[in-house]
């Protein structure tokens, strides 16, 4: 009573349980989907929402690999940097396993060709976003198929394949194009407008950052202060300095950032030097001097080195120059210090890595040898135990053998004493038997010569004038006999008549106690030629006689005599002649 008890307890219980996760499941999912909904719209609101999910490190199977392909989607969608590559892997090692979902495996791809092409990893990037391309174009899914021809064209253009970089990017213009997708076709005509200022095709490079940034400022996209700053470098680039002028104050002007609001100064500095305003160059290169990253500001000192330097203010130039080396030399003691750490981390790293492996190689060693010791020791016991198995078996068998001999032994035995005791009844009628045969045979010598007399008297009587005749049967009997004498001697010519071979049969019959009426009743499958072999046999002729009767071969009459010997159930090699002089 106690064990069921436990047993609807404990089914309860995991009933609960399972009940509890379906439901932690639905919910999870549910906020899955919500995040794919705003990832597209409001990236920085689906990242919130990710960000708000409890314990994500503790999610496992298809969960964890959704959580992990999410979030860096969305941190690639708010312009985050990646810090390393095992979020997306976690994603893409579980749906390369699992098969199921060869979308999201794709996606995972994409996503992670992402991450290696921002830790620099162009070759390996290109490798992943290729493979996710083959199957976003068999589904053709033509909004990833663009994203990943903008992707592919950013490698090209930073191998400086130009041409390569600017078909891709063409491409990924004509889908969003397609699809109507305003922000696609702004980005993709900012990439096209970069290749063109990299091949230094000034009027193609500005119809399409015009194109972009009239979409930009209709759609109210956050690419117009970018739009203008690359407008201004443009223009600069052709050498229209004052051109390039109204580009550069206009994204300083509407650059809220503060940080970014530096780089906009340093432009501008960089550009009025280059237009010999030397007092604006210093106002604004001296504005991005306070700036919080140590390279703007290592420009901003240098850019007013070469202008006090170029105006023969030496003594000021040399302060900065000064300041610029020594940032620069704090830079690189920090970044030595930062590549020691790095390549310290990274000894330590691959230290545990190869600790790691060198225990996971013993501990494997010493599993296999176990296995295999395991496997060696089980054989062993297995051929032990069939063999034992196999050898009581066989004495069982043998002795059923035994005891089966033994009964038909006592079988046999009583058969023995069976015919022993009918062995004198049946030897007695056997010899009365032959005794009978000997004296049917005796009178039918006798009936036939009294036949042959009978003939010899009945002509004497008729040439004396009698009516006596010898009777049909006597007279049939005659014949036959002489046709068997003819045989005989050799002296038959002609082929027998269907009379007289009818006539030979029955004085064979008479001769040998009803010898044909006895073979038929045997064997009545013997046909008319079996029959007659056998009575020629029997009275002792050899095969030429018989070839000579049938009018045929000796090698025929020894196959008619094979076939014969298997209608008569007799062996091949038994002498078929012996056979019915003993019938």
């Amino acid at each position: 009573m106690k064990t069921t008890i436990s047993v609807y307890a404990a089914f309860f219980f995991i009933s609960v349980l399972s009940i509890s996760c379906h439901k932690d499941s639905d919910v999870l999912g549910g906020t899955f989907s919500k995040v794919e909904e705003y990832m597209d719209i409001c990236p920085d609101t689906a990242l919130y929402i990710l960000n708000s999910i409890p314990n994500p490190d503790e999610l496992r199977g298809k969960a964890g690999a959704d959580y992990a392909l999410l979030m860096t989607q969305a941190m690639d969608k708010n312009y985050m940097k990646f810090s390393s590559d095992s979020l997306i892997a976690l994603a893409l090692n579980y749906y390369s396993v699992d098969k199921r979902e060869p979308d999201m495996c794709a996606k995972a791809q994409f996503y992670y060709g992402r991450v290696l092409l921002e830790s620099d990893k162009a070759e390996e990037a290109l490798g992943y976003f290729l493979a996710a391309k083959e199957y976003f174009k068999s589904v053709r899914n033509y909004k990833i198929l663009a994203l990943i021809a903008e992707e592919t064209g950013k490698i090209s253009r930073k191998q400086k394949k130009h041409a390569e970089a600017l078909a891709d990017f063409r491409g990924a213009f004509a889908i969003h194009r397609q699809l109507k997708d305003s922000m696609g076709i702004v980005r993709a005509s900012l990439h096209m407008a970069r290749s063109f200022l990299f091949e230094n095709q000034w009027d193609s490079s500005h119809y399409y950052y015009n194109y972009a940034l009239e979409l930009t400022e209709l759609k109210k996209y956050p690419f117009e202060i970018s739009i203008l700053h690359e407008l201004g470098i443009l223009y600069r680039s052709m050498g229209d300095l004052n051109a390039a002028e109204p580009y550069f104050l206009s994204a300083y002007q509407k650059e809220s950032d503060e940080e970014k609001k530096y780089m906009e100064c340093l432009s501008l500095g960089y550009l009025y030097m280059q237009m010999g305003r030397v007092q604006d160059a210093r106002n604004y290169l001296k504005m991005s001097m306070n700036s919080t990253h140590a390279y703007t500001r290592i420009d901003a000192y240098t850019y007013l080195y070469f202008l006090e330097k170029d105006i023969d203010n030496f003594e000021e130039a040399i302060v900065y120059h000064e300041k610029a080396d020594s940032i620069t030399n704090a830079m690189e003691a920090v970044n030595s210090g930062e590549l020691i750490t790095q390549l310290q981390k990274q000894y330590e790293k691959e230290k545990l890595q190869n600790d790691n492996l060198r225990m996971k190689i013993q501990y494997t060693s010493f599993t296999l040898w176990s296995v295999v010791a395991f496997l060696a020791v089980a054989s062993c016991m297995c051929y032990y135990y069939c063999k034992n198995r196999e050898h009581k078996n066989k004495i069982i068998e043998i002795e059923s053998q035994i005891k089966e001999n033994e009964e038909q032994i006592k079988c046999y035995q009583q058969e023995i004493d069976e015919i022993q005791k009918s062995k004198k009844q049946m030897l007695e009628e056997n010899r009365m038997l032959e005794e009978t045969r000997l004296k049917v045979g005796e009178l039918n010598g006798k009936i036939i010569l009294l036949s042959m007399q009978n003939k010899t008297l009945s002509g004497l009587l008729k040439e004396l004038g009698g009516e006596l005749t010898v009777g049909v049967s006597s007279e049939q009997y005659i014949s036959a006999f002489r046709l068997l004498l003819a045989i005989r001697e050799g002296t038959l010519r002609g082929k027998l008549s269907d009379g007289e071979r009818y006539k030979l049969l029955s004085l064979f019959d008479l001769l040998y106690c009803n010898y044909v009426t006895r073979l038929l009743e045997k064997t009545p499958s013997l046909t008319k030629r079996d029959l007659e072999i056998c009575c020629y046999l029997k009275f002792g002729l050899n095969n030429e006689e018989l070839a000579r009767i049938f009018q045929t071969s000796s090698d025929s009459v020894t196959k008619a005599k094979g076939r014969l010997k298997g209608r008569l159930g007799i062996s091949s090699q038994d002498d078929l002649a012996v056979y019915l002089g003993g019938f």
